[in-house]
């Protein structure tokens, strides 16, 4: 019996660190969430509806809308009616589709679409964010050799390579209203245009950096140390209107350079 107990005693440590490691095993794997909603699919195709259909409708040009159905559709399919907040998104989605078949103003499109995007964060739906600081250096590089032969510079005309891609691409900003909505085209592409997905070949971090750079790209250096770097997460749902409201004229061309 003492030869046993002294047996355990000399055993006892590696056993408590073996059961320690198989607990600590068995509650990560329960930590770990089931794979959830991809809700930043959604924002893009109101989103993508507010900025694209409005074009189309312009030049009477129809022949697209199918597409722009089509995106919300998937949106529709990858939210599913599991969650309280996705039955609210598919109603949402549900009207703004059938709106797009009756071919409606594009005035009262855009307001629906307008409107739902603003009510995501108010109905608890969570939208991503970068997870670190986007590198402006980084999405300069990456706009030069994934952006730059379709859209040329950011703030100027296609290049002649372009010239037979239709409809023409636009300025990267021209419909974007914030980094995040930039970070969403350059996710999933668009729709019925040669807009790629990047998704497959830039990581998150590398899109919030091409993002994140086409709206510092916009206004002249930063001149003065006046505004307080604000978070990465909260600029990138700001509009520049949204910063001129609760900064004051010309603070963007700090805040969208100096970030924490």
């Amino acid at each position: 019996m003492r030869a046993r107990r002294r047996q355990w005693s000399a055993a006892r440590p590696a056993v408590i660190l073996l059961l320690a490691l198989a607990g600590a095993t068995c509650r990560r794997q329960r930590a770990t969430p089931p794979a959830g909603i991809d809700w930043d699919r959604a924002a893009f195709a109101l989103q993508l509806v507010r900025a694209e259909y409005r074009e189309q409708t312009e030049t009477g040009d129809f022949s697209r809308v199918p597409a722009l159905i089509a995106v919300v559709d998937d949106a529709r399919s990858e939210i599913g009616e599991r969650d309280p907040r996705a039955r609210w998104l598919q109603e949402v989605l549900g009207r703004i589709r059938d709106a797009l078949l009756a071919h409606a103003p594009s005035r009262t499109v855009a307001r629906m679409s307008t409107e739902a995007a603003a009510q995501l964060a108010g109905q608890g739906i969570p939208l991503s964010t970068p997870s670190a600081r986007p590198d402006l250096g980084r999405g300069a590089a990456l706009y030069q050799v994934a952006c730059f032969p379709c859209h040329g510079p950011p703030r100027g005309p296609p290049p002649p390579a372009a010239a037979h891609l239709v409809p023409q691409p636009p300025r990267p900003t021209e419909s974007a209203l914030t980094p995040y909505e930039l970070f969403n085209r350059v996710t999933y592409g668009g729709a019925a245009t040669p807009m790629p997905s990047f998704a497959a070949t830039l990581s998150p971090a590398e899109r919030w950096g091409v993002a994140f750079f086409l709206f510092a790209d916009r206004w002249p250096p930063c001149a003065s140390s006046r505004w307080q770097p604000l978070p990465a997460a909260a600029l990138a749902h700001m509009s520049d209107s949204d910063i001129w409201r609760a900064d004051g004229w010309g603070a963007a061309a700090c805040l969208r350079r100096n970030f924490r």
